[in-house]
C-alpha cells in the first residue's frame, strides 16, 4: 500500500497536517501498532504524520507540588527506569515493565498505547488508579480529560480526527499513599493480559483507608473503575476481611468475554484473587512496607 509519510517539528503543523489530511490521515507515536496494521492490511491510510520530531513530546517532569507529567511519546522503557517513576508511581513502573519486550518498549510509547485503546492495555489500569489527566491539543486548542473518560470503547477513544495526545499527567500522591499493578497472564512476558489490576490506597495513622481507587484493565470494553470496592473500604481497616469483600465486588462488577484466552468465569475468578492482592501490596506500601 502506498502512503505519504510527514515529518512535522511543531505540535501547531502536526495539527495542521492531521486537519488537512482527514480523509486518510493517522499520527504515528511508537508505530508498533500502527505498522503491523499497515502491514497486514488491517486499515489503509493515506498519509501518516509522524511525531516523533515533534519538541516537547517525550519529555518527563516532575514537581512535589503537581506530580508527574510525560509527554504522550514518552516510551515504556523511559517510564521503566525513571527512578522517580520507580519510587512514587510505582503501579506505573510495574505496568511499563510487562509490556512486550525490550526492543518494543524502547519504541512503544504511552500516548500510543492510550490513542489504541485496547481493553487489555497495560497502561491504562495504573493510570486510572493515580488519577491521571490527558492533555488534548486540535485546532480549537486544548482540553483535558481523566484518563477514564478518554477511552470510549475498544479501539475508540475521545479524541476527534485532528486531535493528538500531548501530555499525560498524574497528581502528587498524598502522604501515606501506596501503589501498585499486578497483570496476570498465561506466560510472564509477550503475551496479553487475562486480567491486570491497579490500585491506589491511602491510609491514616492507624491504618484505616481514608482514599481508594481500584481499576481493572481487560474484563470490559473500557477501564473499570470498581467504585463499589472503593467506598465499601472507606474508612475500614484492610484486614484479610475487607480486602476479599473488595474482590468479590470487583468481581461482580466485571463483565469479561469468554475468547480463546479464557471463559468470563475464569475471568471473573482472577478479579477476585487479584484485586484483593494488589490493594493488600498498595496497602503495604502506604505503611512504608517495601513490596
Amino acid at each position: 500500500m502506498n502512503f505519504v509519510v510527514y515529518e512535522p517539528t511543531t505540535l501547531p503543523e502536526a495539527i495542521g497536517l492531521l486537519t488537512h489530511h482527514s480523509d486518510g490521515g493517522i499520527p504515528l507515536a511508537g508505530g508498533t501498532d500502527l505498522l503491523l496494521r499497515i502491514r497486514r492490511g488491517i486499515r489503509k491510510y493515506r498519509s501518516v504524520i509522524n511525531l516523533k520530531r515533534v519538541a516537547g513530546l517525550n519529555d518527563i517532569g516532575w514537581d512535589q507540588q503537581t506530580g508527574l507529567t510525560m509527554g504522550a511519546l514518552t516510551t515504556f522503557r523511559a517510564i521503566e527506569q525513571s527512578s522517580r517513576i520507580r519510587s512514587v508511581y510505582p503501579a506505573l513502573a510495574e505496568a511499563a515493565e510487562v509490556v512486550a519486550g525490550v526492543q518494543l518498549r524502547n519504541l512503544a510509547t504511552i500516548g500510543g498505547n492510550l490513542r489504541n485503546a485496547s481493553p487489555s492495555a497495560d497502561s491504562v489500569p495504573p493510570l486510572v488508579a493515580l488519577g491521571a489527566t490527558v492533555t488534548i491539543a486540535g485546532p480549537s486548542g486544548t482540553r483535558a480529560l481523566p484518563v477514564e473518560d478518554c477511552l470510549i470503547g475498544p479501539g475508540r477513544t475521545a479524541l476527534a480526527q485532528d486531535e493528538i495526545f500531548t501530555t499525560i499527567a498524574i497528581p502528587s500522591p498524598t502522604p501515606r499513599n501506596g501503589n501498585a499493578f499486578i497483570r496476570f497472564s498465561p506466560r510472564a512476558a509477550m503475551d496479553i493480559g487475562i486480567v491486570s489490576a491497579a490500585a491506589s490506597v491511602t491510609l491514616d495513622a492507624d491504618g484505616h483507608c481514608t482514599g481508594c481507587r481500584i481499576a481493572l484493565g481487560a474484563v470490559s470494553a473500557t477501564p473499570l473503575r470498581v467504585t463499589t470496592a472503593e467506598d465499601a473500604l472507606l474508612g475500614a481497616s484492610l484486614t484479610a476481611g475487607a480486602l476479599s469483600l473488595a474482590g468479590d465486588l470487583a468481581a461482580d462488577a466485571a463483565a469479561p468475554i469468554s475468547d480463546i484466552r479464557g471463559s468470563a468465569d475464569y475471568r471473573r475468578a482472577i478479579v477476585r484473587v487479584l484485586t484483593s492482592r494488589v490493594l493488600a501490596r498498595a496497602a503495604a506500601r502506604a505503611g512504608g512496607e517495601a513490596r
